[in-house]
């Protein structure tokens, strides 16, 4: 008849502690040993654990060749993976192309099309939650794309460019160069991503009725001086009016400005009043370029200091913060947040 060796006394305490903290079939393991060391037959261990001889035997021999440690179950292989690498790899490729060259229902891919796709395809069979969980283990998510501008290049970006160069080199180092542009104001808050508890979105109030102003401004990139002016709207009669306000502002000296390519700045009128002011010359960028012009970043700064997630109780109000936000913006700050200076942004 075959019994368990006497375990040590440390074994001992190994036994008693997972006969009560492990669980299941380990536990279980755990009293069939002390049952056999103190002398409990193989037929009566099986008959109480409700298992066969050889079972017993088994956990028996276990047990006295690697003591506590050889009652675990030793780690199995499984059943290999469904999903293999080449899989993986086809469901990349397809992701990449478009679904209706390989005679998919839908102008994008679907989990329902990739299943079908590779049942039909590759004669493999998977659920549809398996493919999900594959595409989420290789760390794609399902979620809807945005909108983006094409790529574009204006034929003409170097022309225009040296003739924006030609012009301040020739208008000498006592010209004004000025780089301006338009930005809309608005009293319905602007909207910017912010930390908030989960469960509790914070909710910006509304003005019920949305009041705008267009904010002219115009940046010298030599000096760092700020012009801006409020107009109710962004039409060629408010473009001429801030011309005349920059005349007005500049009264002596020739005037290089730089603008965008915005229709009002190129309209008839425009033309007449440059023709009768030489003084000032208007140049355009190129298309599709607006991130050449340094008054950009600068309505950046303010909109996320002044009117981002905050709702005034008036325009007025709000035309009285923006006015402060450029009281206080200097002009080593204004050419730093233009990029046109390298300094700090606290200067």
């Amino acid at each position: 008849m075959i019994y368990a060796r006497k375990p040590t006394e440390e074994e001992h305490q190994e036994l008693k502690r997972m006969t009560q903290q492990e669980v299941g079939r380990v536990s279980q393991r755990a009293q069939m040993i002390l049952l056999s060391a103190q002398g409990r037959t193989v037929p009566e261990i099986a008959t109480i654990f409700e298992m066969s001889k050889k079972g017993v035997r088994f956990w028996i021999r276990r047990f006295d060749a690697g003591g506590p440690a050889g009652l675990y179950d030793e780690g199995r292989s499984g059943r290999p993976p469904k999903v293999t690498q080449q899989i993986e790899e086809t469901l990349v490729n397809w992701l990449q192309t478009d679904p209706q060259q390989a005679g998919g229902l839908a102008t994008f891919w679907t989990v329902a099309m990739l299943t079908l796709a590779l049942a039909n395809q590759l004669m493999i069979k998977l659920s549809g939650s398996s493919v999900r969980a594959t595409l989420q283990r290789l760390d794609l998510r399902w979620g809807r794309p945005r909108l983006s501008m094409p790529t574009r290049v204006d034929p003409q970006k170097a022309a225009k460019q040296w003739a924006i160069a030609q012009a301040v080199i020739a208008a000498g180092v006592e010209a004004t160069i000025l780089y301006a542009d338009e930005s809309r104001l608005h009293l319905l808050p602007m909207l910017r991503a912010m930390w908030h508890w989960v469960g509790q979105q914070i909710r910006i109030p509304t003005p019920g009725t949305n009041v705008t102003r267009t904010l002219f401004g115009a940046l010298n990139i030599r000096t760092g001086r700020w012009s801006y002016l409020v107009r109710e709207h962004m039409r060629k009669e408010d473009f001429l009016a801030f011309l005349e306000y920059l005349w007005w502002q500049y009264p002596t000296g020739p005037i290089v400005l730089v603008v965008d390519n915005y229709g009002t700045h190129t309209a008839h009128v425009v033309a007449h009043w440059l023709a009768a002011h030489p003084r000032l010359q208007l140049f355009c960028l190129p298309t599709y370029c607006s991130h050449l012009n340094p008054v950009e970043p600068i309505w950046l700064r303010l909109k996320d200091k002044v009117a981002a997630n905050r709702l005034y109780a008036s325009m007025p109000l709000l035309l009285d913060t923006v006015e402060r936000f450029f009281l206080d913006m200097t002009p080593r700050m204004a050419l730093a947040w233009a990029d046109v200076l390298n300094v700090p942004d606290t200067l």
